[in-house]
């Protein structure tokens, strides 16, 4: 267990800084830099589209890999997995390019009023995809070698600087959009030779292929659960970029695209606890369903709840209760601004995302595990018509508000699957709580004035008054009230440690 922790634990690092950078990156960077339109482009489509049509590609070659590389365990046949995860993709991306060409008249029908950029840039998405499907494929095989952290260097850390460089670089104007775009897939390219080159240094990468995995005995099991993978992957890849696809097809194109993925990136800050809660839990859950220990899977379900509740709701308080501010802060503020109301339902759809648990990892590592994905396709075209009919009325408020009443919905009928099947909720007494706790910390703090000056500091400091509100009301409530045992414990054992450490510099 000792790699799988350490690994665990540089993987976590590595992806926080990554989601640091690209906050930088969005907010303050490509924003200082880039006309709106351009920013549309560069950060909402450009780097992901590819990321859905990578989700068709790879025909669940990821997944897989995981969930069989424990049957190709000596040399020969290591290598036989590997020319699979390297070979399948290849099939995927032919299929890939030849429907992408197919209906390319119905690209240019569906984006060529309001976005002409994305239509300009058409076949740049193709070696993007190319480089991101690759990418993805080989920090599978790196993963299933317990070999994680690395990998998640490159992606998460090593794409985004050279990212920033680019940017950097046109901002500076000694390179033009066309070659900054074009640069950006050579990115690519950079980051799979530098996969090629750890795999080789760990003696996992191989010179030659063995298409002996066509025989194998798990072949056709291999290729049926990647088939079923497919439909799911592809629904979570579209589901959390779908506003980013719809939104250039309507009036105000990637302008009106750009003023959301800020908005929206300022929001979803407040479910990256999620994914911690998550990779622990998981674990728990799946075992414990091997024991048949519902009991145990609705302790952890309600505990999940309202830990993810108190973690969101108070970084959704510190973010809405100085979202004015944030807007003055970074750079062309008098457009971005326009997103606030984007940032309120975005940041309500997370919340309510998280008030639900864990109930996908509940669902998938059960007996109705299909049903989830059952369950991704049915939000997928809830959002679908929800965006079409709200968009053209509301622009990007409609996108956010189709968001909102799909992610909604969508979680309140897993609820009650969940509830129907398996006879466990995960609301308690504890949850109202929070609720009461938050209403009475936003109440106070709508009595103190907005900030209204241009000065940074003051801005600063009307940041800190109200940030300070939250942490001593909300914070100290949840505290006080005894409310989450895991979060007073933590807290505990992080004051002994801080007293410990004041007591040693004495």
């Amino acid at each position: 267990m000792g790699i799988i922790v350490r690994q665990g634990f540089k993987s976590s690092i590595v992806s926080y800084i990554g989601v640091i950078i690209g906050i930088f990156n969005i907010l303050i960077l490509y924003n200082q830099f880039l006309t709106q339109e351009q920013l549309g482009l560069y950060a909402s489509t450009l780097l992901t589209f590819p990321v859905i049509y990578m989700s068709f590609a790879l025909l669940g070659v990821p997944s897989v890999a995981v969930r069989f590389h424990s049957r190709f365990q000596d040399h020969e046949s290591r290598r036989q997995l590997f020319t699979f995860i390297i070979i399948t993709p290849l099939v995927g991306l032919t299929a890939f390019v030849a429907l992408y060409l197919l209906f390319k008249p119905l690209y240019l029908k569906f984006y060529l009023d309001h976005s002409p950029l994305l239509v300009r840039y058409y076949y740049v998405f193709i070696p993007l995809t190319v480089g991101m499907v690759y990418l993805l494929a080989l920090e599978s095989y790196s993963r299933i070698n317990l070999r994680i952290a690395v990998p998640s260097l490159i992606r998460e850390v090593g794409l985004r600087l050279l990212n920033s460089l680019l940017v950097i670089l046109f901002g500076l104007k000694v390179i033009s959009f066309d070659t900054m775009v074009n640069l950006t897939v050579v990115s690519y390219a950079v980051a799979i030779i530098a996969m090629l080159i750890y795999l080789y240094f760990q003696k996992r990468l191989y010179t030659s292929l063995d298409f002996g995995f066509i025989k194998h005995p798990a072949f056709k099991e291999m290729y049926r659960y990647g088939l079923w993978v497919l439909l799911g992957g592809a629904s979570a890849a579209l589901l959390p970029h779908i506003e980013k696809v719809l939104l250039p097809a309507f009036k105000g194109g990637l302008a009106n695209t750009a003023i959301f993925d800020i908005a929206s990136r300022i929001a979803l800050v407040i479910s990256i606890p999620r994914n911690s809660i998550v990779m622990i839990s998981a674990p728990i859950i799946s075992e414990a369903y091997a024991k048949n220990d519902i009991a145990h899977i609705d302790t952890i379900y309600k505990k999940s709840s309202l830990n993810l509740l108190i973690i969101g709701t108070f970084l959704f308080l510190g973010i809405w209760s100085n979202i004015d501010a944030i807007f003055g802060i970074i750079p062309k503020s008098d457009i971005y601004s326009q997103g606030k109301w984007v940032v309120l339902m975005v940041g309500i759809s997370r919340i309510a995302d998280m008030v639900t648990g864990l109930n996908s990892e509940i669902l998938t590592n059960s007996r109705f595990y299909r049903y989830d994905i059952v369950f991704m396709l049915f939000f997928t075209v809830l959002i679908l018509l929800s965006s079409q009919y709200l968009i053209p009325l509301y622009g990007y408020n409609g996108a956010a508000g189709a968001a909102l009443f799909a992610t909604v919905t969508y979680n309140v009928v897993k609820l009650f699957f969940i509830k129907s099947k398996l006879g466990i909720q995960p609301f308690t007494v504890d949850t109202l709580k929070v609720l009461l706790l938050a209403g009475l910390c936003y109440f106070i703090i709508s009595f103190i004035p907005d900030s209204k000056s241009e000065i940074l500091l003051e801005t600063l400091a009307n940041i800190l008054i109200r940030s300070l509100i939250v942490i001593i009301v909300f914070g100290g409530g949840i505290l006080l009230w005894k409310i989450s045992e895991d979060i007073s414990a933590g807290f505990r054992s992080g004051w002994q440690l801080f007293r410990m450490g004041i007591l040693r510099k004495k």
